[in-house]
């Protein structure tokens, strides 16, 4: 059994998490462990290609959601059959790691071995996303799609330096979307919905979380063959900041400017002449037309 782990070499702690996966996994009868870290942007991508291109059984990413993000795109970009993808794990190691709160995954290395060893795996749902030309290379994902606010908020977050902590700057970095943010017209449309305003904030949501804890999809399953729709078109700083607590605790926006959906595919075009920014588990995607899709039993992540 291959068992690969890629490592974030940014994560806090890296030597010592280097360390425990080294005196847990290297003296398993029957396991072979590579052990892999990041030197650059997007490095887990190529990683996470070749690895499964070479035969892989289980591939585990180490860090945050955007490491999640990337080693998950490098294993479908990876020249091989679906149902020899090898079975995707994470251990939460990053700034955020929101999709782990939706799917609990094993909290340390050694509930990681023991997930292993007893073949515990559950399938489940990504996102696919086009953006632009029909020729663009999809993007996937599996935590969740933003559109608005929150790709401002990525960029943001992408220049800061994060002395403070990740809770405090991303506050901070919302805060500051909001001032400089100035609303996207656009339209939805759904196989049976459709929306058409001026968009705050949309979730497209696989998993429930976003933001470092904010649970902006309570009802969302990551098996459940669709998308959760969150979308916030006419709220105001005010309205979101009153509201932010009751996000944290899986509470929806009671307001006219709310609007919750589900769908299996959204199509997204903007009816102004400024485009709609899109990230994808915290990373810049591009900018709208879009098309996003869910694809259904896609893959297998290791459960606790």
């Amino acid at each position: 059994m291959q068992v690969t782990f890629i490592v974030n070499s940014k994560i806090k702690k890296l030597h010592r998490t280097l360390k425990e996966i080294g005196d847990i996994f290297y003296e398993i009868e029957g396991i072979q462990t590579t052990v892999l870290q990041t030197h650059h942007s997007r490095h887990s991508v190529e990683l996470a290609q070749e690895v499964t291109q070479k035969s892989c059984d289980y591939l585990i990413a180490v860090g945050g959601d955007g490491t999640l993000n990337e080693v998950l795109n490098g294993m479908i970009n990876a020249n091989i059959p679906t149902n020899e993808y090898p079975v995707l794990g994470c251990l939460p190691r990053g700034s955020a790691n929101d999709f782990s709160r939706t799917i609990s995954p094993p909290k340390n290395i050694s509930q990681l071995k023991q997930a292993i060893l007893n073949k515990s795996a559950l399938k489940i749902d990504i996102g696919k996303v086009e953006v632009g030309s029909a020729a663009s290379i999809p993007q996937y994902f599996i935590n969740i799609a933003g559109l608005g606010l929150g790709p401002e908020v990525v960029k943001i977050m992408e220049g800061s330096d994060k002395v403070f902590g990740s809770k405090a700057t991303y506050f901070s970095a919302i805060i500051k979307g909001f001032l400089s943010y100035k609303k996207r017209t656009i339209k939805c449309e759904s196989e049976d919905w459709s929306w058409e305003g001026s968009l705050l904030q949309m979730a497209v949501a696989n998993g429930r979380f976003f933001g470092d804890g904010i649970c902006v999809a309570p009802d969302a399953l990551a098996n459940d063959g669709v998308f959760h729709v969150s979308l916030f078109g006419e709220l105001s700083l005010m309205d979101y900041l009153r509201n932010l607590g009751n996000l944290k605790k899986g509470k929806k926006i009671n307001h006219k400017g709310a609007h919750y959906f589900t769908t299996k595919q959204l199509k997204i075009t903007s009816t102004a002449m400024r485009s709609c920014g899109i990230e994808t588990d915290g990373e810049y995607a591009g900018e709208s037309p879009a098309t996003i899709t869910v694809v259904p039993n896609a893959i297998r992540i290791i459960s606790s």
